[in-house]
């Protein structure tokens, strides 16, 4: 995988590294965004729709899209993609 180029006009604009990263291609951007609005149902059901048990990989998965994390060439540290997947599962309520 190439590092993302950060100068590019489209940069803001396509699948993310860590998505590409992701066995499943869990659009990772758009559920931290319903996360960060409190709409945990919201950002389960996104996982869901790529990966059907969300609440257990939250847990068991080895994280490949964490290292692949753009932020962490920003702020030396990766968001905690998988450990957000597990809060969206813990605080979706009743999905139906």
């Amino acid at each position: 995988m190439e590092p993302t180029n950060i100068e590019a006009p489209d940069y803001f604009h396509k699948v993310v590294d860590c998505q590409w990263a992701c066995p499943a291609h869990t659009p990772v951007p758009e559920y931290i965004r319903l996360i960060a609005q409190g709409r945990h149902a919201d950002a389960y059901m996104v996982n869901w729709k790529s990966n059907v048990f969300p609440g257990i990989l939250g847990r068991t998965c080895d994280r490949p899209c964490e290292p692949a994390c753009r932020r962490g060439r920003v702020d030396e540290e990766p968001v905690a993609i998988c450990r957000l997947k597990r809060v969206a599962a813990d605080n979706k309520g009743d999905v139906k």
